[in-house]
């Protein structure tokens, strides 16, 4: 998993490529690794971690306005960068997935003054 997962993330930080693009690419390899039964816990929380940072750009659940390519972006690319970062263990792996967990579930949320967003930066009630 940690080799698909670096070469996007490579990518994303390149520059050459909309960084929101390579992490939808990303989402579909981590569906192979959920469709074979390979770390589906881990593949799954990564899933859901890439997927609320590419709902951004669609202002799901929250619009942020003109800013909103810029913040997409720039969250993937600070993902990318600590997942480049951390230990290659599943300390580090815990780590990352609930840091990132942790900062998606921060990000603002609100629609007619309900929050969207559980502990997990999934949606409530998923």
């Amino acid at each position: 998993m940690f080799d698909l997962v670096d070469g996007y993330m490579y990518r994303v930080l390149q520059g050459s490529e909309d960084p929101i693009w390579v992490v939808e690419e990303l989402k579909f390899g981590l569906v192979e690794l959920l469709l074979a039964d390979d770390d589906v816990e881990i593949a799954g929380r990564l899933y859901n971690i890439y997927a609320d940072l590419s709902d951004i750009v669609d202002g799901y659940p929250f619009h942020y306005g003109d800013g909103t390519e810029m913040i997409a972006q720039r969250e993937s690319r600070d993902a990318a960068w600590d997942w480049l970062s951390f230990p290659r263990n599943a300390v580090g792996m815990k780590s990352y997935v609930d840091h990132w967990a942790a900062r998606i579930a921060a990000l603002p949320s609100n629609e007619e003054g309900r929050p969207f967003r559980g502990i997990f930066g999934r949606l409530e009630g998923e």
